[in-house]
């Protein structure tokens, strides 16, 4: 055992020899020379040790979040039924369309200050009223004052032939929506329809995002309690397309954005997008012209959303530390700084889900942990016109953080 070896060794006998001398419900977070600048975060009242490394964390590499529906999503939202293709034709001259898109108001429909939301990947047809009830109870509990809620499971109804067992999932479908809407609307929290998938911008696939759309739509339109809002989880940057042809595909997106726009118009649901955290020209996002001006993704896609009242951008800010190089604070400026030219609003989403690398996510950390560096995000936005509050993905995980 070299020098080193043995300096490595007598650390963690410290630690051990700390961890033994303690009682347990101590909560405490320090720095500490395992490696430079390694973040241990020690949680007692678990009788646990969890480490979340920032020092290893390679600056140049882009992190491509995943999408986490992959685990419950339909294979009706990934594969292309050619029957509907022609339900994904864009109407070019609604692109191009300068008009704002209005918002019909039917009632209260946003809960006011910041955002505070969450993302629900329960198919629709799983959720019992025990569940429901779990859900909504935890989230009020936890403070969320947003839900998000997938509805991509609707194409498994969409994709059926016309007949007496459509109108009855269908039937069935409205009736466990409507009744997790009215839940949610008892608790003080809006409820989001969400859809999405890599592919939805794509030729051939576009009908998809159109069928949860009109949905969500057409709720609204026969129910007394309605969805506050509509938003795409589209991550067109995990396509294979992407690695060669980047721009293309992000245009393909930017396009999908700019008719979902023009398609609300008249209809009462806020709009918002979910992105990466680099679609500001941060890593190996390129710069392009689009509708004839030069910028980022999220330059194009802000100057699309100005054209609907109320709409947000959701930016997967994901790390496990605010403060700091490469700190959910810096990965989030160029986003926030940007959009405060724009009337619409930046939110930002933190992780708490199994994934990796490590550093993205607050698995086996604790709320307390996650709540302060929550704290830290938001109070360093505050005074920014273009922060609309902070988004945690997802509520069956966050729940779980002791």
């Amino acid at each position: 055992m070299d020098n080193e070896e043995k300096l490595m060794s007598y650390r963690k006998i410290k630690i051990k020899k700390f961890i033994s001398k303690n009682k347990f419900g101590l909560t405490v977070v320090f720095l500490i020379a395992l490696g430079a600048g390694t973040l241990i975060y020690l949680n007692f009242g678990k009788a646990s040790l969890d480490f979340i490394s920032i020092s290893n964390i390679n600056e140049e590499e882009v992190v491509y979040p995943i999408q986490y529906s992959d685990k419950n999503i339909t294979i009706n939202a990934i594969i292309a039924d050619p029957r509907f293709k022609d339900l994904a034709y864009f109407d070019r001259n609604s692109l191009l369309a300068s008009s704002i898109s209005s918002l019909q108001k039917s009632g209260e429909i946003e809960t006011l200050g910041p955002e505070k939301g969450t993302w629900l990947w329960t198919p629709i047809m799983d959720i019992t009223p025990s569940y429901r009830n779990k859900i909504i109870s935890g989230a009020k509990k936890d403070k969320i004052k947003n839900i998000y809620l997938s509805i991509d499971s609707y194409l498994d109804i969409y994709v059926m032939q016309d007949g007496a067992e459509k109108t009855k999932l269908k039937k069935e479908f409205d009736s466990i929506v409507e009744n997790f809407i009215i839940e949610a609307d008892k608790n003080g929290m809006s409820v989001d329809a969400e859809g999405g998938w890599r592919n939805w911008a794509e030729g051939g696939h576009s009908y998809k995002a159109f069928a949860v759309l009109d949905y969500a739509k057409r709720f609204n339109a026969s129910h007394q309690n309605k969805f506050r809002g509509f938003q795409y989880d589209v991550e067109p940057y995990m396509l294979e397309a992407y690695k060669n042809n980047k721009k293309e595909v992000l245009i393909n997106f930017l396009d999908l954005m700019g008719e979902t726009v023009t398609r609300l118009n008249g209809s009462d649901l806020v709009f918002s997008v979910v992105t990466p955290e680099f679609y500001d020209g941060s890593g190996q996002t390129p710069k392009f012209t689009y509708r004839g001006k030069s910028g980022y993704t999220i330059n194009h896609l802000l100057s699309i959303l100005d054209r609907r009242e109320q709409s947000k951008i959701i930016v997967m800010s994901y790390r496990n530390f605010s403060n700091g190089k490469n700190g959910s604070i810096e990965i989030s400026k160029g986003e926030i700084s940007e959009g405060n030219n724009y009337q619409t609003k930046i939110i930002l989403a933190q992780e708490t889900g199994n994934v990796e690398p490590s550093y993205i996510t607050f698995y086996r950390t604790s709320k307390q942990y996650y709540n302060k560096q929550a704290e830290i995000l938001q109070k360093a936005f505050s005074q920014d016109k273009s922060f609309g509050g902070i988004a945690v993905h997802y509520v069956n995980s966050f729940m779980e953080l002791e």
